[in-house]
């Protein structure tokens, strides 16, 4: 009676997953085998929605800039994040509070806020990133950063690096909390300099801290819709087109749902992978 009890309550909670997770993920790769557009199922037909995603040039356009954005865009937000921890890490007293209020800021904030919010910050006529570097004598009229093709994606990428950083200083500052301060008087005892400290005590103590923070990275990133889509839709013509907004062009501007639901289950097998090596190293007796 009490194991049946038990069941029931989580009953609810089963019901939902299935509702919301399984249902649709099922739903997707049935999908992905059949050609089926917005109006109807036209029937099975295999692999062939797959084959007419790799074959499509613009899928391996779409590939590359995912990974440019997610890999890139990671390691700087890393790098951005680890230099901040290290700067609240120098004892400053009741100014650390403040500081890491400020610079979790753009962690919380929504994507699609911080999306229209840099839209408006890069607009080339009254941007205040132009009006700046103008005023500076740094360029001499405003650029399109979100209208041409050689910018467009890296402009998206530094606003991502803006959203992931604070992210990435707070799990490298715990980190660094946790070193004992012995390791550092030992090492200045025996001579050491600064980056022999860092090389040598910082960087094994953050390794395993690092490697969990890349993986999150490229799986937020690579999984990343709202940020891209709003900014500029993956133009101007297709320069800044990753994996999850071509999706879209193909269910959505294409009306080829098949098309659409095979792509999303190879970036599925890919966040998946991506996943399970995460649970894998969390699950490691290594304290990360």
């Amino acid at each position: 009676m009490k194991k049946g009890g038990a069941y029931l309550l989580v009953l609810p909670a089963f019901l939902f997953t299935v509702f919301v997770m399984v249902y649709p993920l099922g739903r997707n790769l049935l999908n992905s085998l059949h050609k089926v557009t917005m109006m109807r199922d036209f029937g099975w037909i295999g692999l062939a929605n797959y084959s007419a995603v790799v074959n499509d040039p613009l899928f391996w356009l779409a590939l590359k800039n995912s990974l440019s954005y997610s890999v890139i865009g990671t390691v700087v937000s890393m790098a951005v994040g680890l230099f901040m921890a290290m700067l609240l890490n120098q004892r400053i007293g009741r100014l650390t509070s403040v500081f890491k209020f400020i610079y979790m800021i753009p962690w919380v904030v929504s994507p699609v806020v911080a999306g229209f919010a840099w839209k408006w910050l890069l607009n080339d006529q009254f941007g205040m990133v132009n009006h700046l570097l103008v005023r500076l004598g740094v360029i001499s009229s405003g650029i399109l950063w979100l209208g041409q093709a050689q910018t467009a994606l890296l402009s998206v990428m530094i606003a991502r690096v803006w959203q992931f950083f604070p992210f990435a200083m707070i799990m490298f500052y715990a980190a660094l909390q946790n070193i004992p301060q012995e390791q550092y008087e030992a090492a200045e005892v025996d001579g050491a300099g600064s980056s022999a400290k860092f090389t040598h005590i910082t960087m094994p103590h953050l390794k395993s801290v690092a490697v969990v923070l890349l993986l999150l990275g490229l799986i937020w990133s690579f999984n990343d819709f709202n940020m891209v889509y709003i900014m500029t839709r993956g133009g101007p013509i297709h320069s800044s087109m990753v994996l999850p907004v071509l999706v879209r062009e193909y269910s959505f501007v294409l009306y080829d749902l098949g098309k659409g639901s095979a792509l999303s289950v190879i970036i599925f097998a890919v966040l998946l992978t991506l996943s399970a090596v995460y649970l894998y190293l969390l699950g490691k007796r290594e304290p990360i």
